[in-house]
């Protein structure tokens, strides 16, 4: 069975199906390739955009079973409407018929017994200029792309500084670690290192200085890790005191601050062995998942199990996104606790932690 990823990076155009196909790498953060994209539509006539979601395209014999678990998760948050994109699964038919027309059915099918009402479904074999698209249901329906860079999606993501990547594997590879031997050689330093590497300094104060060290330098561009500093940073993340700190640096996810700190925690993925690299990738997971890159906390997520199955957080985030959680509500949770009383952690000048 195939997965599905809700996203909610910036809102679109819903009138027309051209501008919709063109925006949807910038939606998801990288260019789809054999996907369904589901747009979740709700409010009077069905015109306001709700999530978005990109699945793999289900193998023969599982489109119902698919069809189904989308539709189960538009109906659950609330949608009254949806749009659906296939992007690639093959070529279109002497006829110009898309691929893939039994699935599309299906899920209209499916899609109608909870109310759902299909407003669009349309497939474009890649997303680029000058690529034809065309419609499910009407044949005199398509045309050309126009060029994704063009569009708002782009330029809205674009400013914001978010990168959309040439693939989910791409994606992917953002996560890939670092050399064995150097993993190998901090974990052996961390398991021969029974204490807590301050000696006679009260760990979380020195956990939260050691954090915002590193975020200042992150901050100035400085993303080289000794065995030293990850020895250090792994044991204060491994504090929930300090873990729970680094959270709070989520929210505005457009500020300096939390900028800084989701690309520290990304380098730490990297940097940090297992099972000490799920606090980083889950810090990551949370942060990419308030800024709306549901794809890459998603990713995060799954290796964050993968190195330590029973973590707290990436546990708690990973039934956010499979209820479809919409990241407004983890940014407003941010913002409240931030606003409980001033930050531990934070942007310092440069200098060492002693």
């Amino acid at each position: 069975m195939t997965t599905s990823t809700p996203t909610g990076r910036t809102k679109v155009d819903l009138t027309d199906p051209a501008d919709l196909l063109a925006a949807i790498p910038y939606l998801l953060g990288f260019h789809p390739e054999d996907s369904v994209v589901v747009f979740g539509l709700r409010g009077p006539g069905r015109m306001q955009q709700g999530l978005v979601m990109r699945a793999d395209l289900p193998p023969p014999g599982l489109e119902h079973d698919e069809a189904r678990e989308l539709a189960v998760r538009l109906a659950v948050t609330g949608h009254t409407g949806a749009t659906v994109a296939v992007i690639g699964g093959g070529t279109a038919n002497k006829a110009g018929r898309p691929p893939h027309r039994r699935f599309v059915r299906r899920l209209e099918a499916v899609l109608a017994e909870y109310e759902i009402s299909l407003k669009h479904s349309v497939w474009a074999s890649r997303i680029a200029a000058g690529v034809r698209w065309g419609c499910y249901r009407e044949k005199t329906c398509g045309g050309l792309l126009p060029d994704p860079r063009d569009s708002v999606a782009a330029a809205v993501v674009t400013g914001a500084g978010q990168i959309t990547h040439a693939s989910r594997d791409e994606l992917e590879r953002l996560f890939d670690p670092v050399a064995p031997e150097t993993l190998a050689r901090r974990a052996d330093l961390l398991t021969r290192m029974a204490d807590p590497p301050w000696r006679g300094r009260d760990p979380v104060q020195a956990g939260v200085a050691e954090v915002n060290a590193a975020l200042t330098r992150a901050d100035e561009g400085d993303l080289a890790i000794t065995d030293d500093q990850a020895v250090r940073l792994a044991w204060a993340l491994s504090l929930v005191e300090v873990r729970d700190a680094c959270v709070l640096t989520a929210a505005p996810a457009d500020s300096r601050l939390a900028r800084a700190a989701e690309e520290l925690w990304l380098t730490l993925a990297r940097e940090i062995p297992a099972p000490e690299m799920a606090e980083a990738l889950a810090l990551k997971a949370h942060a990419a998942y308030v800024r709306g890159d549901l794809a890459t906390a998603g990713i995060a997520l799954a290796r964050a199990t993968e190195a330590d199955p029973d973590h707290g957080l990436a546990r708690l985030l990973t039934a956010a996104l499979h209820a479809m959680v919409e990241p407004s509500e983890l940014s407003g949770a941010v913002l409240r606790q931030r606003a409980g009383g001033p930050p531990e952690i934070g942007l310092r000048r440069s200098g060492g932690t002693g």
